[in-house]
């Protein structure tokens, strides 16, 4: 495991995707430095280029998540979700081969791959909320590594690092895991920070939004206060 190899000082940072990081930090270990954000959004490949909305009745939709699995349905309650494994190239084969007549994948993951012209509709992110943190590499280090410390100051985003600590903020209140059915977005608007969330029942049935502002430098407040209302709500 990376981390355990920073803690043994085999290395000195490691590089996570922030969506599959815990909330919690690792004992002895610091996450404080965001690279600017990628395109957080989601997208769709269907095997005739069609919209979402163009795709015949009952057509099978294949996701690993039950976030867009939920978003989805709340879109459009025909449709048909299946699990779906395997790396994108693995994704997209099966596809092809008729097992699905669409796929759910992140923007990030298909243009780090430069194959985004298999894209068939892009969702903004009210569409469909991404998940918190997608599209953002974190960089992790040794919490009394003032030299390491130092260097990643000089390279953390300042902006995504704001809009990280709302979104994940949210998800320490409602102890979300990567099972939770939970959306979270931040974006910033000059001095304001805004924040969009939803979080969906274990069924898919209910679903609990909340979107709020503030000043930026409100970022975390921002988070723990949508973070309760969801909670609450749900």
């Amino acid at each position: 495991m990376i981390e355990v190899e920073l803690l043994d000082k085999k290395i000195d940072i490691a590089v996570h995707a922030l969506k599959d990081m815990p909330t919690e930090e690792t004992e002895g270990l610091l996450t404080n430095c965001f690279l600017e954000r990628n395109d957080p959004r989601e997208i769709l490949i269907s095997r005739d280029n069609k919209h979402l909305k163009d795709l015949a009745p009952n057509s099978i939709i294949g996701t690993s998540s039950f976030r867009r699995e939920f978003q989805l349905k709340n879109i459009r309650k025909d449709l048909i979700c299946k699990l779906i494994r395997g790396n994108v190239d693995t994704r997209i084969k099966k596809l092809n081969d008729g097992l699905f007549d669409a796929i759910i994948l992140s923007y990030a993951g298909i243009q780090s791959l430069g194959l985004e012209n298999k894209i068939s509709q892009t969702f903004s992110t009210s569409e469909m909320i991404p998940c918190a943190g997608q599209g953002v590499i974190a960089l992790q280090c040794r919490d009394n590594d003032e030299e390491i410390i130092e260097l990643l100051k000089s390279v953390n985003h300042t902006e995504t690092h704001n809009c990280v600590k709302a979104e994940r903020n949210v998800l320490k209140i409602i102890e979300g895991d990567c099972d939770t059915a939970v959306g979270v977005f931040a974006n910033i608007d000059g001095n304001t920070i805004n924040l969009e969330a939803e979080l969906f029942s274990p069924d898919g049935k209910d679903r609990f939004y909340s979107k709020s502002s503030k000043t930026i430098d409100k970022a975390s407040e921002l988070g723990i206060e949508i973070g309760y209302l969801l909670k609450s709500s749900g």
